[in-house]
């Protein structure tokens, strides 16, 4: 009897838990928690094989993704951006991409039409026979499923760390008029975003309070606040001004309530700024989905129920 030689089982060179972290980070980026340089580092043996572009070599990429993403809904989404990331779409990947899809549509993310490449949402649509789902939450993916958190875990986020916030009034001198606000308008965009959605949902670049308001600090310190506060309104509420929006003017109306002298927070300029944004929110569906109801103040709250009894909108 002739001797034949076993056949060897394939042998992986990335596991596939690395594949699904692989596939959290690049669905979930920074919410994954992953370090993409030290992920990199441990997709380097598969790499090697990709980057030397032999076609034997491509062949042994696909079959080792194909195997891990046999193993669950992550490894699949993983095995989907490293075709996106490393290799190209073509007929021998086409199915990797597929299960990726397939696999997200699985996990129920309400917002994917903010996280889903152009790219990729005719495929998607193709694959799925219906739209992409969006239900205009702004932020992270968030899910109806075990596979990450809801929309109401961020917006509970907000609200712990707008609870948390100790802002230090800024000295004021009656008489004396402000200079200059157009760096302080610019900062009550950020401010705005920062106060009402909290650092979790905002770019990393405007997570420091401190940083973020200083332009409005300088501007606002030893001069006349309720001055202070009619001019930021003059300009805020220009509609023909870049910096127009609900962000602003939530902001601009947030800062004159904390962090200016208190007549200033009793003052026409706060009404109509903060009229202004809650009017724009309202009207625009973002309460309760880009922030919460509970992160306004108050007083804010307050506004809030006369604008919708219908007594003060503007």
């Amino acid at each position: 009897m002739a001797w034949r030689k076993r056949d060897r089982a394939p042998v992986d060179r990335i596991t596939s838990d690395r594949l699904a972290e692989f596939g959290r980070f690049g669905f979930l980026g920074e919410q994954s928690g992953c370090d993409f340089s030290e992920l990199y580092a441990q997709l380097g043996p598969l790499n090697e094989l990709v980057f030397t572009q032999l076609p034997d070599d491509r062949a042994v990429v696909i079959a080792e993704l194909h195997r891990h993403a046999a193993k669950g809904a992550w490894e699949k989404v993983g095995a989907w951006k490293y075709v996106r990331e490393f290799l190209d779409e073509s007929p021998d990947t086409q199915p990797l991409i597929d299960g990726g899809l397939l696999a997200v549509q699985r996990m129920n993310v309400t917002n994917l039409g903010l996280h889903l490449a152009l790219v990729d949402s005719p495929r998607y649509r193709e694959l799925t026979g219906g739209p992409i789902p969006n239900d205009g939450f702004f932020g992270p993916p968030v899910f109806e499923s075990e596979y990450g958190p809801d929309r109401s875990f961020y917006l509970g986020l907000a609200v712990r760390a707008a609870a948390d916030r100790r802002p230090t009034r800024v000295p004021s001198a009656p008489g004396v008029p402000p200079g200059a606000l157009h760096e302080t308008t610019r900062a009550m965009w950020d401010f705005g975003l920062l106060v009402h959605r909290g650092p979790m949902l905002v770019s990393p670049e405007i997570r420091d309070e401190p940083s973020v308001v200083r332009p409005a600090v300088q501007a606002a310190d030893n001069v006349d606040h309720e001055l202070f506060a009619e001019r930021l309104a003059e300009l805020v509420l220009d509609s023909s001004a870049v910096t127009y929006g609900a962000w602003t003017s939530l902001g601009s109306a947030r800062f004159i309530e904390e962090y200016l002298d208190r007549r200033a927070g009793r003052s026409p300029a706060y009404a109509r700024l903060l009229d202004n944004g809650l009017t724009q929110m309202e009207r625009g569906g973002l309460l309760g989905l880009a922030l919460p109801v509970e992160v306004l103040t108050p007083s804010a709250r307050e506004r809030l129920q006369a604008l919708r009894s219908g007594s003060g909108v503007t």
